[in-house]
């Protein structure tokens, strides 16, 4: 199989199954936005980021070890088990110091629902490695089960918890507890992993070696943690928790974009990871990255054009104001899919010193601007600061990627992207149904003209499939 096409069919795979997990959140804002109020939501939103970002850092980012290591230990079993062993080995007794420190912390601040979410935490870490592993393994039909299992079982406990017995924000905590808690179940029984976990494989060099790995991408997500998280703490200090609710909302439109890149960076990575050092590696990469490029910039113009149509549709009243900061986050979003291009080169190289540092440098160039700006542009200051560091970033990788592969993209394909954002954007914020039809026209012709050799590629193995069958 060619190294495209084994890239497209793992991409297919593993987004069949992340649609469900990354799309619950985005289909259950009308459950949401109905029951909770914009501070309550602010709340959780705000609980669940810090959640996603301060677990990996807190244990060490193993599970992304566990990934990268079992990789090249595929068709080794030996290796195999001796990787999964010993990042059990390091993972476990890390967890034990989070529970505590967790629960000293929220008593010293008496912070609520304290037992929703540290059980949210915590199943969130079981449900991170094992996904891990099971991607590292090859087995991205499991991860994608898993992973539906995951978006599913969310969807049913939020909806029963929230609209028939009132829950509320125990309902959404506790929903998110118990559905990665059956996705890590799932894979921890079908993959038979307490069969590759030995007691007699403790491996000091090994472990060294893996946290040499991990240990910098702890530092990365400290910066992750202030590009994501810092602007919604700042929004909910400076101005309000309800504040942070409307920025909620604008950012889970932005996250459509962000989830479907994310579901092209897992089989992205991987095929990186197996080709990094192939004797055509620099035309592989430029070609997938140019594909990659005119594929998500088509994207989020395609996202853009479409909010004023389906805005009203998931959104209550009291949450409207969400709809003018959405295409400057579909921008940062955009952006930051650039950084994700690059990330997966550093990762198969395992680099994730040069990770760290990029991330860091971008990451003081959100804090500045966020705090500098919100006294005087609100919420809009804290979306063009995502976007500037995300595009900081991307400008940083391109060069310093150069180093180790080389990555040529078409002539003028920025610029091209760049006036076709400007126009659609314009007419966004002209707000008028005129503006809104020709936004969606000019998107959709744009989108077939920049991917229209990926298109012609796709139909002719369509029509020579249905030839053949025939």
């Amino acid at each position: 199989m060619s190294k495209g096409r084994e890239l497209l069919k793992n991409t297919l795979i593993i987004g069949f199954g992340k649609i469900a997990t990354q799309f619950v959140a985005f289909f259950l804002l009308p459950l949401y936005t109905y029951f909770l109020s914009p501070a309550e939501f602010g709340f959780v939103d705000l609980a669940v980021t810090y959640l996603t970002l301060l677990i990996p850092a807190l244990t060490l980012q193993l599970e992304m070890a566990s990934f990268r290591f079992l990789v090249d230990a595929r068709k080794d079993d030996d290796r195999r088990r001796s990787v999964i062993s010993n990042v059990v080995y390091m993972a476990v007794p890390l967890v034990i110091p989070i529970v505590v420190g967790f629960v000293v912390f929220s008593l010293a601040f008496k912070f609520e629902y304290l037992g929703e979410v540290l059980l949210a935490g915590l199943s969130m870490v079981a449900a991170n490695m094992l996904l891990q592993i099971t991607r590292g393994l090859g087995d991205n039909k499991q991860f994608a089960i898993a992973s539906m299992i995951i978006g599913l079982t969310t969807a049913a406990t939020a909806i029963w918890f929230i609209a028939f017995l009132g829950m509320r924000v125990e309902g959404m905590l506790l929903s998110l507890a118990i559905a990665n808690l059956a996705g890590a179940s799932y894979l921890f029984l079908k993959k038979r992993v307490y069969k590759d976990i030995r007691l007699g494989l403790r491996d000091k060099d090994l472990q060294r070696e893996m946290l040499g790995y991990s240990a910098p991408l702890v530092p990365n997500g400290a910066a992750w943690w202030v590009i994501n998280v810092s602007d919604r703490t700042i929004i909910t200090i400076m101005i309000s928790a309800a504040a942070n609710g409307i920025y909620a909302v604008s950012n889970k439109y932005a996250a459509i974009f962000a989830s479907l890149f994310g579901i092209f960076s897992m089989s992205w990575t991987e095929s990186a990871s197996m080709h990094i050092d192939a004797k055509d590696r620099d035309k592989f990469f430029s070609e997938v990255s140019n594909a990659a490029l005119r594929m998500f910039g088509a994207l989020g113009l395609g996202l853009i054009a479409a909010i004023p149509f389906i805005f009203s549709w998931f959104v209550d009243e009291s949450f409207h104001e969400a709809y003018y900061y959405i295409p400057i986050l579909v921008l940062g979003a955009l952006f930051n899919a650039i950084v994700g291009l690059y990330s997966a080169i550093y990762i198969a190289k395992k680099l994730t010193r040069q990770v760290m540092n990029t991330s860091l440098a971008a990451a003081g160039v959100n804090l500045v601007l966020t705090i500098g700006l919100i006294p005087f542009f609100g919420l809009y200051a804290a979306a063009a600061a995502t976007a500037i560091a995300f595009l900081a970033m991307a400008i940083f990788r391109h060069f310093d990627v150069k180093k180790y592969v080389t990555i040529t993209y078409e002539k003028h394909l920025f610029v091209v992207l760049g006036i076709l954002y400007v126009i659609v954007g314009g007419l966004y914020y002209t707000d008028t149904l005129w503006a809104s039809f020709a936004a969606m026209l000019i998107a959709v012709t744009a989108s077939i003209v920049l991917n229209r050799g990926t298109l012609s590629v796709l139909a002719g193995k369509v029509f020579r499939g249905g030839r053949k069958r025939a």
